[in-house]
């Protein structure tokens, strides 16, 4: 088995709090909680979308690159 050196942990362990990151916003959207409680709502999904900024640069994508919005906000006739 390969030995893992420290920046490479490091970087498991960014997204590893990415990951966390995004799945707390994906549980608050399935617990339809959204609307209650705007100041914890507001940190849940600028955490997420800034997870989701890191996760795009270790993986070799630029951070700030446009991207395809899917979901329920996307308008209609798009």
């Amino acid at each position: 088995m390969r030995r893992v050196d420290s920046d490479q942990e490091k970087l498991f362990q960014i997204a590893a709090a990415c990951q966390e990151a995004i799945g707390a916003q994906r549980q608050r959207e399935s617990r339809q909680e959204y609307g209650l409680d705007d100041y914890t709502e507001g940190r849940v999904v600028g955490a997420a979308n800034l997870a989701r900024k890191l996760l795009r640069i270790l993986s070799g994508g630029q951070s700030d690159a446009p991207r395809e919005r899917t979901g329920p906000w996307r308008p209609a006739g798009r």
